[in-house]
């Protein structure tokens, strides 16, 4: 995919739409039109306790969304027709309690593999999000249900949301944390970020996190002297200051509340750096979700996020929804 952009930042004026092209902002009375950013929400459930956390993330957005809820359980394609009566027994208790919440669930049972199952569901069903949980112990690749997790985030055409168990219960959704570094993976976070916090009144945080220098040194591997200007990290805060000062500003010229955070990492590798410092802005402003892309598309000397995203589906114990490049994200300004 090409995109058109400066060296080191997308404007601040525009974020991307999948084409890459720029899209002109919609309208608050365009917005007001759709009933919600979200309308059919899908949470796979695989009938163990712990991931059963999903529930409450997604019937948080889909009141807030006027979103209808999607259960789906898949189990193994020789299960029995008993077991198949239970856990759609099971599933339909689940969905009647939901029910009592206020939005509409509905429920299916499919045989297969999970993952295959999950994205062809969205996909049949014209899912605008899917909720899930992790185990989070090992990042992406033990997510729960094994690999299931990260097959679903690679292959799924519409934006993932994950937790941990034991982690924060998102019941409200009124600060919304986004990071962004520059790069059309962070333009792509905000793109998703945008409708959602428009649609509940939310609060926008932009937190853009500057590298140290120290922490590129470590990456290399490399036990070699390097020289060192300790204005270039100012300067790197101060850049990250301008971009966010800058995007906030539009966010807030559209009608939306929105601030800006820039912050300088710990001198650790990059990735870890980064990861750290978006978790610590989320505690810090109380953020009931973070959005982050899971991609980047400028390199790793600057565009960190791809690499940070599964350190903070690994650690973070806030909610994480994960657009997908090439999906369903709205354009927004």
């Amino acid at each position: 995919m090409r995109f058109s952009l400066s060296p080191r930042r997308v404007s601040p004026g525009w974020v991307l739409a999948a084409s890459g092209q720029r899209q002109t902002a919609p309208s608050r009375s365009a917005c007001k039109r759709r009933h919600g950013v979200f309308s059919k929400i899908l949470v796979p459930l695989d009938g163990v306790t712990e991931p059963a956390v999903a529930l409450t993330p997604a019937v948080t957005v889909a009141k807030a969304t006027g979103a209808a809820v999607h259960l789906l359980t898949v189990i193994d394609a020789e299960a029995s027709p008993a077991d198949y009566a239970r856990i759609r027994a099971d599933l339909e208790r689940v969905a009647a309690e939901l029910r009592t919440h206020g939005p509409h669930v509905d429920t299916a049972v499919h045989r297969g593999k999970p993952a295959a199952e999950i994205v062809a569901a969205a996909i049949k069903l014209g899912a605008d999000l899917v909720v899930m949980a992790t185990h989070g112990r090992g990042g992406l690749e033990r997510a729960y249900l094994g690999s299931v997790a990260q097959d679903v985030l690679a292959t799924s055409p519409v934006p993932v949301m994950v937790l941990r168990p034991g982690g924060y219960q998102m019941t409200k959704l009124e600060v919304v944390l986004v990071a962004v570094d520059g790069s059309p993976g962070g333009a792509l976070a905000l793109a998703a970020a945008v409708p959602l916090a428009r649609s509940t009144n939310a609060r926008i945080v932009l937190v853009d996190v500057a590298v140290p220098f120290v922490a590129y040194t470590m990456m290399s591997g490399s036990a070699g002297a390097y020289y060192f200007d300790p204005a270039w990290d100012d300067e790197a805060l101060e850049s990250a200051k301008r971009y966010v000062s800058g995007m906030a500003d539009r966010l807030r010229h559209a009608g939306l509340q929105a601030e800006g955070m820039a912050i300088t990492g710990e001198p650790r590798l990059p990735s870890t750096s980064v990861a750290e410092a978006i978790m610590r802005s989320a505690d810090e402003v109380g953020a009931d979700l973070i959005v982050m892309s899971t991609h980047a598309h400028t390199g790793p000397v600057r565009a960190l996020l791809g690499s940070v995203a599964d350190t903070v589906v690994r650690t973070a114990h806030r909610p994480l929804l994960l657009p997908r490049r090439g999906g369903r994200e709205h354009a927004a300004d």
